[in-house]
């Protein structure tokens, strides 16, 4: 079918060579790759000092476990941890300052940290001076072979106007919070080859989250034009991507709190593996969530709040509804419910703070979706979904965005949505296992097959670095 349309239908217990056949389904006589730190672990570890971080090659002991921060300040540094172990503070493991050239962290561990940060600048709120602070961004960056285990904050943490950050065959595992973090106004940073697994489901104290309040293995938050390739995200408490422009979160009372200027646009997202998660990616992730704890700083287009009754009507609902914005869980405030409320039940509030977000015109080619309840999500303009696969009967693709396009009138333009393929146990085609919301988009370009023409299954997604 091809046509143009406006309707949408134990301490370090991690293996050291850890292989891809920790997961299931590496398929026989397919390349194993490695993640994480290369040096095989000691099996007992003694209290060493830190040396000093000064140019040129910078080497720590592998039988060695340092409980001091790591603060790279000079350029021309090459940290070779040796496969030892940067463990127990509860501040960053490493931080690199601003403004560093060619800078390389290769073969460390870091468990129970802070995990990584790669500091940015804080330009004043124009042009001149955010163009200004990518200029001066730390250049030639590159975590390369890390195993970050256990971060009570970010594993790793792009910040703000950092550009061209290289994070590569790492391990990035069992976190609080999100695995890999880019922050707004960061450009063209590259996140390949890593396993990002099992992040996201308790916060800093250490409390459990539940329903939204769960997080990603990798947020690109107000960040464009990076690379994201060859990764594999697995069991990530709420999803493996999610792209957002956070609408200046806590602005009254942060005073590090900077809006946001520049949306998740332009991000390719290729030859990766999404399992075992409610949401593989998320475009736009806040488009349509109640953020009235965020104290937001940015001006909502909406007559806010914006009332449920509206949406609980004859309106489809897609399967990730079930437990976001719309079609709520009585999960996920805290079980209270409104016996009022039309079956299914809704739980209070019964009206929502609701802004805009921005994620435009980002490419998802060539990725593998399984065991997942949807696959991507869109939520804004221009992005493209081509020769992904996906692996089962599960929502595919949903395609909308209902109180942008009911209460502003902007349905998602642009979408385009080609030569998809999928293996569906129940012989579905990619359609008919994805949910393209009525009068919620328009201008989409679809160039599918028909229903049957679904390809031979695979026992799962091919899990080898390419």
């Amino acid at each position: 079918m091809n046509r143009t349309t406006g309707r949408r239908a134990g301490f370090l217990a991690l293996p050291i060579l850890c292989l891809l056949s920790v997961l299931s389904g590496t398929a026989a006589g397919e390349t194993q790759a490695i993640y994480g730190a290369l040096t095989p672990a000691s099996e007992t570890l003694r209290a060493c000092t830190l040396p000093e971080m000064t140019p040129g090659k910078v080497l720590l002991e592998t039988d060695c476990r340092y409980t001091e921060p790591v603060v790279i300040s000079s350029d021309n540094i090459l940290l070779d941890c040796r496969g030892g172990t940067i463990t127990g503070m509860h501040r960053r493991g490493i931080t690199i300052r601003p403004g560093l050239k060619n800078i390389t962290i290769r073969d460390c561990r870091l468990d129970d940290t802070g995990g990584i940060l790669i500091e940015g600048q804080t330009p004043s709120d124009d042009a001149a001076a955010r163009d200004e602070a990518r200029a001066n961004s730390s250049q030639g960056v590159v975590l390369d072979h890390l195993t970050i285990t256990k971060s009570y904050m970010t594993g790793v943490f792009v910040d703000h106007y950092v550009v061209g950050a290289t994070i590569r065959n790492s391990i990035v595992a069992d976190g609080h919070h999100v695995g890999i973090y880019l922050e707004h106004g960061s450009q063209k940073n590259v996140v390949s080859g890593n396993l990002i697994r099992n992040n996201g489901l308790f916060t800093n104290k250490g409390i459990r989250r539940i329903g939204p309040t769960r997080r990603e293995g990798l947020s690109v938050d107000g960040s464009a034009y990076n690379l994201i390739e060859n990764n594999i995200f697995d069991s990530n408490a709420f999803g493996g991507i999610f792209h957002y422009k956070n609408c200046w979160e806590f602005h009254t009372t942060n005073p590090e709190s900077r809006p946001r200027l520049q949306g998740s646009d332009g991000n390719v997202i290729r030859g990766n593996v999404f399992r075992n998660m409610d949401i593989g990616i998320w475009v736009a992730s806040r488009q349509a969530r109640d953020l009235v704890m965020w104290d937001c700083g940015d001006k909502s287009p909406y007559d806010s709040p914006v009332s449920l009754a509206p949406m609980m009507g004859d309106r489809p609902w897609g399967q990730s509804d079930t437990f976001l914005g719309y079609h709520f869980n009585p999960e996920l405030i805290a079980g209270f419910v409104d016996k009022n409320a039309l079956s299914p039940r809704w739980p209070f509030p019964m009206e929502l703070h609701l802004y805009e977000d921005f994620a435009e015109d980002n490419t998802y080619q060539d990725n593998c979706f399984e065991n997942l309840v949807t696959g991507i999500r869109i939520e804004d303009d221009g992005n493209t979904v081509r020769d992904n696969l996906f692996v089962g009967d599960f929502e595919y693709l949903y395609l909308g965005s209902p109180f942008r396009a009911k209460m502003l009138n902007r349905p998602i333009e642009g979408t385009v949505i080609e030569g998809n393929k999928n293996a569906s146990p129940s012989s579905r085609s990619f359609l008919q296992n994805s949910f393209l919301a009525d009068d919620e988009h328009k201008d989409t370009v679809i160039v599918q097959p028909d229903a049957g023409s679904s390809v031979p299954a695979p026992d799962t997604c091919k899990t080898g670095q390419t």
